[in-house]
């Protein structure tokens, strides 16, 4: 396996971060740890300055980006990385070729209309709505079945 380092200097909330990202190098021979979770890998590899200088990796074996979060050097030579997924840039493609409908409440008006749906915008049976609670909410909710408060900001997205 194989992981390639980058500096980056985007902000987390950018999608495509391609831009701000400047190579650094690339480490063969890499090892995951053993019982790893693959959303926050930690990568066992031999000691290369090249990781020092890098705030972000790519993985081969994975396909997916990462934030490098932790290093611990270990014996014989060996560093251990620890990343945190980047979801924004590993499926900036599949998030720029979407399409969708999002109207966003945030309630900062009494007179603010909290049904997402409206008879404004086209809706046909064969779209996916997904809805997600921002103020606490445990995951992906259908917006029929919940009721936001003034509190809460809730968003819903229509995709085919």
């Amino acid at each position: 396996m194989k992981l390639t380092f980058y500096k980056q200097e985007a902000t987390p909330e950018r999608v495509d971060k391609s831009d701000y990202m400047s190579r650094q190098g690339e480490v063969g021979n890499v090892i995951l740890k053993d019982d790893v979770n693959l959303l926050e890998p930690t990568f066992i590899l031999k000691t290369n300055p090249v990781i020092f200088k890098s705030n972000y990796m790519y993985c081969d074996f994975t396909g997916r980006y990462y934030y490098i979060r932790d290093f611990e050097a270990l014996k014989g030579g060996r560093t251990a990385i620890t990343g945190t997924v980047d979801v924004l840039h590993t499926f900036r493609n599949e998030i720029l070729n979407s399409e969708a409908w999002v109207e966003v409440s945030d309630g900062s008006d009494e007179n603010d209309d909290y049904n997402m749906l409206h008879n404004d915008y086209p809706f046909r049976s064969d779209y996916e709505i997904k809805g997600i609670n921002l103020s606490g909410g445990d995951g992906w909710e259908s917006p029929f079945n919940t009721m936001p408060t003034a509190n809460d900001m809730d968003i819903f997205m229509i995709t085919k």
